[in-house]
């Protein structure tokens, strides 16, 4: 079966969006984030400290690993798109939302000082917006707009997932 990847900015709404996902389509969940802190035994912020290209390689690692499997929502790491050699296992047997949602809500609703990334404020958010949204816009098979409710974003999704993805549908 086929996973449902979400993708998108830091903030965007992949975590929360993917474990409401999971429930309705009675699906596992898996944070790709909490995955790698998980193998790793440490935070992302600590991870980071050794710069953030090993991280990007405990990533890349992730990817490929959960490309392995199926029938799962997952939730990337905002920056699971950046690298190329990650875009082949992103695609595997996957159907990719991008949860597109305006930066400007993003920056009113999180802490960026816990976000190693953004621990140089809103502007680089921003920046990362600019450097990431062709690589979001290129892997979707579905854009969608995350500036209104979890109920109303669920409902978009929901309503244009092919049918073979929605089987466990609880609406």
């Amino acid at each position: 079966m086929t996973n449902i990847l979400l993708i998108g900015l830091t903030g965007s709404g992949k975590t929360t969006v993917g474990q409401a996902l999971s429930e309705q389509l009675n699906l596992t969940f898996t944070d790709m984030d909490a995955y790698i802190e998980e193998r790793a035994g440490q935070r992302i912020p600590v991870l980071f400290e050794k710069g953030e290209n090993h991280f990007r390689e405990l990533e890349s690692k992730a990817c490929r690993e959960l490309a392995q499997q199926s029938g799962q929502v997952i939730s990337t790491g905002g920056g699971a798109v950046v690298r190329q050699e990650n875009h082949p296992w992103l695609k595997q047997d996957s159907f990719i939302i991008w949860l597109n949602r305006p930066v400007e809500q993003i920056a009113r609703d999180i802490d960026t000082g816990h976000r190693p990334l953004l621990k140089d404020g809103v502007d680089r958010l921003y920046a990362l917006y600019a450097k990431r949204k062709d690589l979001y816009a290129e892997l979707a098979d579905l854009v969608v707009d995350n500036s209104g409710s979890l109920e109303e974003t669920l409902e978009l999704i929901l309503s244009q997932l092919p049918e073979t993805l929605r089987k466990g549908d609880k609406r």
